[in-house]
């Protein structure tokens, strides 16, 4: 069951991403600029989340 919920809702959230990466035409021919991301900072980036991850991890470990 577990499965089908985070399945229906990962379909929904990049359903969701999909419509709102329509044709810049669709806005009047207007492109929105984002930031670039470089490999260092994706790095770095999953870096802290999985330092805070395992943390979180240990510190229940200990807790039981």
């Amino acid at each position: 069951m577990k499965t089908v919920l985070f399945s229906a809702s990962a379909l929904i959230a990049m359903a969701g991403m999909a419509m709102a990466n329509g044709n810049p035409g669709d806005f009047g021919g207007q492109a929105t600029p984002v930031p670039e991301i470089s490999a260092l900072e994706g790095t770095a980036a999953l870096a802290a989340v999985a330092a805070v991850v395992l943390i979180a991890w240990e510190r229940r470990r200990r807790a039981a």
